[in-house]
């Protein structure tokens, strides 16, 4: 089975990049200037919560700027880096290969530094980009095999 069977259609990536970017403008507005919008004060389920007590199998008010943020910017990026080439072909699935390969040594030596550098939240904050981390290094490392195979082969 051919991989490009499991690839979203080419359509979907300038709605990935407009989450994306519409993602990372939300943080910049959390982080920055400590935006927390009344409307996004929600009461949602929680297998599992702690703040200052712990609670489970609960609903809590949950300020949800960073959670929307979040699965824009995780779903973005799946689209745009899971989505068709023009030309798909058996070459194209051999860099997409190679591409997960490097992303996987990545992923190993930022997931190793995280375990010996960060420690108590600051772990937590490490783990939290990683979940961004992976989809954005094979995103890059994918590109820049196909840019560097589209420059070497012959004209």
């Amino acid at each position: 089975m051919k991989t490009s069977n499991f690839l979203l259609p080419k359509g979907l990536r300038p709605l990935g990049i407009i989450f994306v970017v519409v993602g990372l403008f939300l943080l910049f507005l959390k982080y920055k200037f400590n935006y927390k919008p009344d409307f996004l004060n929600l009461k949602v389920f929680a297998f599992y919560s702690f703040y200052i007590e712990a609670r489970s199998f609960t609903t809590i008010t949950h300020q949800m700027i960073e959670d929307i943020a979040g699965i824009l910017l995780l779903a973005g990026l799946f689209m745009v880096a899971f989505t068709r080439e023009k030309d798909e072909s058996e070459g194209l699935n051999a860099l997409r290969l190679k591409a997960f390969v490097v992303t996987a040594y990545l992923n190993l030596v930022y997931l190793l530094a995280s375990i010996l550098f960060f420690f108590g939240f600051g772990f937590v904050g490490a783990l939290t980009f990683f979940m961004v981390f992976w989809l954005a290094s094979y995103l890059v490392t994918f590109r820049i095999l196909m840019y560097r195979n589209k420059k070497e082969e012959p004209i």
